[in-house]
């Protein structure tokens, strides 16, 4: 195996974490900015109003997003154990 396999292989791992990270980062950002606009405009700055609500907000986009995370994920390692052979050679 050589190194542009390698340098590919990883690619495609960064790729992948990027591609089923992104949407939860997306769901914490925007609860964050809605929050911090309430905070402002309310003039609270409880530090437990702002992180429960992003806690379940995460928790509700990864029970929303978790079956579509575990069929990339699959495809994903189905994909790179179809093509073991070349790790081996």
């Amino acid at each position: 195996m050589g190194i542009d396999e390698v340098v590919l292989l990883g690619r495609q791992m960064l790729q992948e974490a990027i591609v089923l990270g992104a949407p939860l980062l997306a769901v914490i950002v925007v609860v964050s900015l809605v929050i911090n606009v309430v905070q402002v405009l309310t003039s609270l700055q409880d530090q437990t109003l702002s992180n429960v609500p992003r806690l379940l907000s995460l928790a509700a986009a990864l029970f929303m997003l978790m079956p579509w995370m575990w069929r990339h994920l699959a495809q994903y390692t189905t994909g790179i154990l179809g093509d073991f052979h070349k790790v081996l050679q």
